[in-house]
Formats: structure tokens, sequence, C-alpha cells
């Protein structure tokens, strides 16, 4: 379970390509189980994540992957070579980080540092680098910025805030990134976080997205 949460991510940020300026525009999100919604940038791709089965440990209710538009396939790129061929898969002319905002299951938690350590930290691949106090939803977080390791070689960041929420659900947003480029990539993470609100206006469903500039 707990590795679930960047798995997914990490294996759509193969498929896309690298980084550059950062000029997205974001664009509103309504979960389609009326458990939070968030703005999103308008021009990713989405999927709604599916919810787990109940279990003794904490579980995802719902939740969204938001993936810039892969490009098109070329000879040298595919799905065989995962996370191994991310370098050779880039270009340079399209964004590649991956956001994900989720509602989890969080009563079997004592605190924030257990929550993080289920989901995030608790992955061998996770070298945290920041750690910090920070809201989400109205509701007191933790922040966490890490590098994501593989057979020595950072293969990517990763950001991540967390709340335990209220009366056992709780929230996580997300984003990948390439490594080393957090500096270039808070700015919008932020904007994220700040957006986030726990239920769903009434009469409100997800997709389509309603434009909005950043």
């Amino acid at each position: 379970m707990r590795r679930t949460v960047i798995a997914t991510a990490l294996a759509a940020m193969a498929l896309v390509a690298c980084s550059t300026g950062k000029n997205r525009d974001f664009a509103r999100y309504y979960d389609p189980e009326g458990l939070f919604s968030a703005n999103l940038p308008a021009a990713n791709d989405i999927a709604v994540a599916p919810s787990e089965p109940p279990s003794q440990g904490p579980s995802v209710l719902t939740g969204v992957v938001s993936t810039p538009p892969a490009p098109s396939p070329s000879p040298s790129s595919g799905f065989g070579g995962g996370l191994t061929d991310l370098a050779a898969q880039t270009t340079e002319t399209q964004d590649q980080t991956v956001y994900e905002a989720l509602a989890v299951t969080t009563g079997t938690f004592q605190d924030l540092p257990q929550m993080a350590l289920a989901f995030l930290t608790g992955n061998p691949v996770v070298d945290v680098q920041i750690e910090q106090e920070m809201r989400l939803g109205g509701n007191a977080g933790e922040l966490i910025v890490a590098d994501v390791v593989r057979q020595g070689q950072k293969v990517a960041g990763v950001a991540a805030t967390f709340t335990l929420g209220q009366q056992g659900v709780g929230y996580i947003v997300l984003a990948i990134f390439p490594p080393g480029d957090w500096a270039n990539e808070r700015s919008d993470f932020l904007k994220v976080v700040a957006s986030f609100r726990p239920g769903v206006p009434p009469g409100m469903r997800a997709f389509p997205l309603a434009g909005m500039a950043a």
C-alpha cells in the first residue's frame, strides 16, 4: 500500500517529456465521490484513482492522477524500459510533473509522521530532504520534499502534503517531478495545496475542469 502513492506517478512520469518553464494554467477538479476539490493543471490528462477494498490498514477512498499529455511515441521510446529509460525518453518541449490528490483512511494513525511513513517515507527509494508544517484543506498538515533514488541515482523529486483530516478521512496532495527541480516546482505545488478543499459543493461533479488562470 505505502508504495502505491509514488509508484503510480513515477510510472506516468516515465512516459512524458521533460520539464521546462512553468507557465501552467489551472482548472478546478471536483472529486466524483464528493470528498475533495482542487485546482490542477488545465492541460493535463485526468484519471480517477480507484478506491481500495476496506482493510485493517490505511486505504485509498478516492483520488485523481493528473498527468501531462504524453508525446507521440517514437521508435526509441516505449513501455518496456520503465524508469531506467527515463532520460532517453525525454525531450525539452513538454511538462513532466505528475500531480495526485487522494482521500485516504487515517483511523489507524496516531500522528502525521505515521501517516507519512505509511504512504511515502517508508518506501526505501525515498530520501527525505525537507519536512515542515503545512496546512491542507484547513487542517494541520505536514510537507515532505524528497528525492527518489534508485541504484544510487536520483530519478525524480517528490513533494507531498499530508493531513489526518477529520473523522478518519485524511488527504494527500503530491507532485512527482524531475530530480533537482523543486525550486522551479515549489510555486505551482503550493498553488495546488492552497486550492485544496475537503468536500465538493452540492451538484458539482468531476470533469470537465473549469479553466482558470495560473
